[in-house]
């Protein structure tokens, strides 16, 4: 376990002659706090304070744990594209290469950095997450007065996409992103809503009429008494499709449709989507391209929210915001790296009581 590479290139900005702490002992007591479960400033310092044996077999420690003040000062000014590219680069050590994978690009609002009485003043990250791996390949902050649009060129402009399949969801679905990823050799699935509403209507009519190059897949899956079948249409000719021309290498349009049924059988979901990709899709493939999308949402932001509380996070100046979600997301992925069955959140209460379950967990990335 070698912290000293993990964070040696984050700079530190404080004066030689005020530190009582060093950078790498301030940032990997709060890795391992956020993986036991600490969940803001007075949580870390906490947890420092009843882990300083365990802590002191690898930490300088010179003048004992920081207070919270501290690691609140450090997080606040500390510099995120710094902090955030150990997280990105140790991601690609991982992968090894990105090539072939799929990369799922959606944003989050982090809702408790929303100042009062705005609702839509939160910070909002969007990130890009490899759906077969789970692992997170980078993020952006949206900035104020903007929206996920602008922010999701500059996030793609940071990613290797050589071979990847990337999926974006309504929000980005633009001829312009499109061309930026087949520019990078990769390709694209982009859903296609109302916001394209010319785009739509002539992908869901051609869908409808199109007798040639038409290809069907159905697919069932039952989990804790829900049933849902999805019925993937991939059609290949889009010469009559005007819209789709603009997009670059676009060669296939599909829809799919869904049906949940839970276990009230009077409680049936239908819902149908469209899509636009760069890649010549079997029905199949489109069925597990869009299935995976969703693991961004599942394995990603659900469990920021549920299991690390992040949208009840209060942390706000400076760069305090943007670092601690970095943190979060080294703590998760690290947390992904057991070979057990227990949830994520039985994973934390285990690192946090038994000090060598999180030994192995950090020895297991490399940390």
């Amino acid at each position: 376990m070698d912290q000293l590479n993990f964070f040696g290139e984050v700079p530190d900005f404080r004066l030689n002659r005020k530190k009582k702490h060093t950078l790498n002992d301030i940032l990997f007591i709060s890795v391992c706090a956020v993986i036991s479960g600490a969940d803001d400033y007075e949580s870390i310092a906490e947890y420092g304070r009843q882990k300083i044996e365990f802590l002191s077999n690898f930490l300088e420690l010179p003048n004992g744990i920081p207070s919270h003040d501290t690691f609140n000062r450090v997080f606040r000014y500390l510099d995120k594209e710094k902090f955030g590219a150990c997280l990105y680069k140790w991601t690609r050590e991982i992968l090894d290469l990105t090539q072939g994978h799929q990369i799922n690009i959606d944003g989050k609002v982090l809702r408790g950095t929303g100042k009062s009485g705005c609702p839509k003043s939160g910070l909002c990250i969007v990130s890009a997450w490899a759906a077969e791996q789970a692992l997170t390949l980078g993020q952006v902050k949206v900035s104020e007065k903007s929206n996920e649009k602008t922010a999701i060129p500059e996030l793609l402009g940071n990613l290797d996409l050589k071979g990847s399949t990337v999926t974006i969801d309504a929000v980005d679905c633009s001829e312009t992103t499109a061309l930026t990823i087949t520019q990078a050799e990769g390709d694209y699935v982009l859903s296609i809503k109302k916001n394209r509403k010319i785009l739509l209507e002539e992908v869901r009519d051609h869908l409808k009429k199109a007798s040639t190059e038409v290809f069907v897949a159905q697919q069932t899956d039952i989990s804790g008494g829900r049933i849902e079948i999805r019925k993937a249409t991939v059609c290949h000719a889009l010469t009559f499709v005007d819209e789709a021309q603009k997009f670059s290498q676009a060669k296939c349009i599909f829809m799919v449709e869904s049906v949940r049924q839970a276990k009230n059988k009077e409680d049936i979901q239908k819902q149908t989507r469209y899509y636009i990709s760069s890649r010549k899709l079997s029905p199949e493939e489109a069925i597990k391209l869009t299935r995976n999308h969703w693991s961004i949402e599942n394995k990603l932001h659900w469990v920021l929210d549920v299991v690390f509380n992040e949208d009840q996070a209060r942390v706000r100046e400076g760069n305090g915001a943007d670092n601690f979600a970095t943190l979060r997301k080294i703590a998760l992925q690290i947390l992904y790296t057991a070979k057990d069955k227990d949830s994520v959140k039985a994973r934390r209460l285990k690192a946090a009581w038994n000090n060598d379950f999180l030994l192995q967990l950090l020895q297991n990335t490399k940390f």
